[in-house]
């Protein structure tokens, strides 16, 4: 695969992992946040917290799995750049 391709899909990807992170990541702070609940978060009507079908632990699992996607992807961008990284104080010189 030439660079260029990669370097598209990795950045197309990664684009893609962080808006699954910043979306799971809103819908478990403004949605479904953690708490105690009322009386220790025993009642059943605040148990079974669910947005879009899913659950909390389940939007919990969306969110680590799509931030570690993402870092994943943006470590392979980085070093895709690794040239323009390493020549970076050169260019800011100028």
């Amino acid at each position: 695969m030439k660079k260029i391709k990669l370097n598209a899909f990795v950045d197309v990807f990664s684009l893609f992992a962080f808006l699954v992170s910043s979306f799971s990541g809103v819908v478990l702070w403004q949605v479904l946040p953690r708490g105690e609940g009322f009386r220790g978060g025993r009642e059943l009507f605040l148990a079974d917290q669910f947005f879009l079908g899913l659950a909390r632990h389940e939007w919990e699992n969306i969110h680590h799995i799509s931030g570690l996607i993402f870092i994943v992807l943006i470590l392979c961008h980085l070093i895709l750049h690794w040239n323009w990284m390493k020549n970076l104080p050169k260019i800011l010189r100028k």
